[in-house]
């Protein structure tokens, strides 16, 4: 299971070994012998170690690039035929 965290200063990446800084963005990821896992050790990755590892990526959303450390998939990016999406809307 992945989780996006914040960091209070006292956080140690287990992937470069340096201290990440207060209010920097981290990945906490349940893995086993380096492969995700739904439950197994509990692993912090930094931004970059996250990058490198590929459990983080930047993606584009409304002309912004947004760094997410949850896999995109491609159904859920692009809907079918490429409409977007909006709430329903009654018709009444």
């Amino acid at each position: 299971m992945r989780q996006g965290c914040i960091s209070l200063g006292k956080v140690q990446c287990d992937g470069c070994q340096n201290v990440i800084p207060y209010s920097e963005r981290y990945l906490v990821i349940d893995e086993e012998e380096g492969v995700e896992v739904e439950s197994g050790k509990r692993s912090r990755y930094c931004v970059t170690c996250s990058l490198e590892k590929g459990y983080a990526a930047y993606r584009e959303d409304k002309s912004e690039r947004v760094l997410t450390f949850f896999p995109i998939e491609p159904e859920a990016a692009q809907p079918a035929g490429g409409e977007a999406v909006g709430p329903a809307k009654d018709n009444e």
